[in-house]
Formats: structure tokens, sequence, C-alpha cells
């Protein structure tokens, strides 16, 4: 049997317990007529009405629910990025402040005064301080560096022991020092105070940026440095040199020279032979007697080898020719300033000399 339905009015089987159009529920449909009272579709509808609101309800309270949960875990999601986020800046800053406090580089100090306005108090007070104990240290440097004052870079080292600028004073002390140390070499002239001079450099600057200079210069000194020794058999060679002429004697003359001199009376490369006719040319066919005598102005040094390795002795020192002749208006003594060089075995191997006018 067909009836209508009371929501929608259309109609439906009296067997069905929910109306296909409208999805009311039919409480009773067999009891019901196609034509309900006036007061029977009310109460009826009411029911029904009052159950389709419950039903619609429930969907639209779990929706909230969903909603509100979202928004919790967003919320939650959110706090958590901030907390790292924050913790990451935090650490950006400390990270930075530690670097700004261990350099001396007053472009990072301002760089990360600039980044960090918002950082802790401290943290930009103490960089401020840094950075103006910077500033004064600077200024303490480029004073102490213009002065060119040694007393005033040693001061400036002892109130700034851990300076960045140390290396830098320490080499201007060094350089100061070796001047000094030179002009006081050059200025003795060979004198002890200027050895001596130059051994204080290195004295206080054992590992100095002109040691091996200095050291250098000291140790040729020392090599001409002629011990009592050696100079006494120096003057012994030219003592048998002139003694040899003395006594017109050929082989005496040749144990005194090299083999090859290296120069003689301006002659290079002369030989022994060259040497032995120059005595026999001083020995004038009207000359009986000669005599050569070595005067106390013997000077002696060490000098490097210009013809090889090592040093000769250098000498110079002034000599007396006493002459017996058969002529008495011709010359019976000259006066000569002779120059030679003596190898360290004992031979003279450059010989000069210079007739002095009277």
């Amino acid at each position: 049997m067909l009836i209508k339905c009371p929501e929608c009015n259309q109609t439906v089987s009296d067997k069905a317990e929910v109306c296909p159009h409208c999805g009311i529920r039919l409480i009773d449909g067999n009891n019901l007529t196609p034509t309900p009272s006036p007061l029977q579709p009310v109460g009826f509808a009411c029911k029904e009405r009052e159950g389709n609101e419950t039903s619609n309800l429930k969907p639209k309270t779990s929706n909230h629910k969903t909603i509100i949960a979202a928004f919790i875990i967003a919320l939650i999601i959110m706090a958590v990025g901030y907390y790292y986020y924050s913790n990451a800046q935090e650490q950006k800053e400390q990270e930075a402040y530690e670097y700004a406090m261990q350099s001396d580089d007053e472009m990072v100090m301002q760089n990360y005064l600039s980044k960090y306005m918002d950082a802790p108090r401290e943290h930009r007070d103490s960089v401020n301080t840094r950075l103006n104990m910077l500033h004064e240290e600077a200024n303490e440097w480029s004073d102490a560096l213009n002065s060119g004052s040694r007393g005033a870079l040693v001061k400036y080292i002892e109130d700034n022991p851990d300076s960045p600028h140390l290396a830098e004073a320490k080499n201007k002390i060094d350089s100061l020092d070796y001047v000094k140390a030179e002009r006081e070499y050059k200025n003795a002239a060979g004198a002890p105070s200027g050895i001596e001079a130059l051994k204080r450099y290195i004295t206080e600057h054992p590992d100095g940026r002109y040691t091996i200079n200095v050291q250098g210069i000291l140790d040729e000194l020392q090599l001409k440095e002629l011990s009592p020794e050696e100079k006494a058999m120096a003057r012994e060679v030219c003592k048998k040199f002139f003694q040899a002429i003395n006594a017109k004697n050929e082989n005496k003359l040749l144990q005194t020279i090299t083999e090859t001199l290296s120069s003689f009376l301006n002659h290079t490369n002369a030989t022994s032979s060259d040497v032995v006719e120059f005595m026999n040319r001083l020995y004038k066919p009207d000359i009986t007697n000669m005599n050569w005598h070595i005067l106390d102005n013997f000077k002696a040094e060490k000098v490097p080898n210009p013809n090889g390795e090592g040093h000769v002795i250098k000498v110079q020192f002034g000599a007396e020719q006493h002459i017996e002749r058969t002529d008495p208006s011709k010359e019976k003594l000259g006066k000569f300033v002779i120059t030679a060089e003596i190898t360290p075995e004992g031979k003279i191997t450059n010989f000069g000399m210079k007739k002095i006018k009277e």
C-alpha cells in the first residue's frame, strides 16, 4: 500500500521505515493513512524533524573538532619551530661573540655590533670595550713606530706583550741595533770598539735578520787578524830575501819566493828567473858591496788570496839600501817602500818596491 510521506509529501510504501526521498524515519508506516489528521503530521513531522536535526548536527560537531585539533597542532609546530630557530639564532650570536672577542680585527667587532643589535647587553659592552682597547693600542703602536726610538719600542713591547704588532716591533728594534752597530764599526776604522759593537749586536740578536751578515764580517776579521807568530814569519821571509840579495846568493833567494809570482815589480806571472835577473841588475860594475836593512815600520795583515782560495799575508815596510862603490860621486844610500804578499807556507808571491825621493 502506498502512502504519502508526512515530510516531503512524496508517495512511499507503507512498509518503508525511511522515506527514500527525504530520509525521514517513518515511525509506523502501517498505521499511517494516506490522509493523516491535521495533528498527526505535526507531531510526526516534529519527531522526525527532531531526529533529522540530531542526525545533521553530529557531522558538524565532528568538523569543528577536526578544525580545532588542526589549529592546535599548527600552533605546536609553530612553537617548536620558533624554539629551534630562536636557539639557532642564540647559538650563532654566541659564536659570533666569541669570535669577536678573540679577534684583533676591528672590522670583525664592528660587524658583530652591526649585525647583532639585540644581543645581550653584556656581550655588546664587552665587544665595545675590546674595540676601544684596540683603538688605544693602535695609537700607542703608531706613536712608538713613528718615534723611531728604540726605547719607545721596548716600552711598547713591555706594555703590550700580546700585541699583534709584537713581531714588527722586535724587527724594528733589530734594524735599529744593526744600523747602530754598523755605524760604530765603520767610524772605528778597525779599532776594537767597532768589533765590540758587532759582537754586541749578535749577543742581543742571536737570531736577528742581520746576524749572518755581521757574523760574516767578524769571521773575515778573525781571518785577517794576524797572530804574532805569523807576523814574525812574514818578517823573517822578507829579511831572508834581502839577505840573499846582499850575499848575491841565487839559491837562497829562490828559497824565499814561489816558482811563479802573481806580480813582481808590476810584471804579472813573473818567474824565478825574473827575480834572479833583478838581483843581478842591482849590482852595477862599480858596486863592491851592498846591504839592505828592513826598518821597524813593518806592517802585516791577512787578506783574501786574489789568485785562489784562502788568505795571504800582505806586508808593507820601509827598507834602506847601503851601497859601497868605487865611484864616490854616485848614490850610496837608497830608501824604499816595500810591499809584498806572502803565502801561509812562507813564500813571497807578490813583490813591489817604490823609491822615496828626498
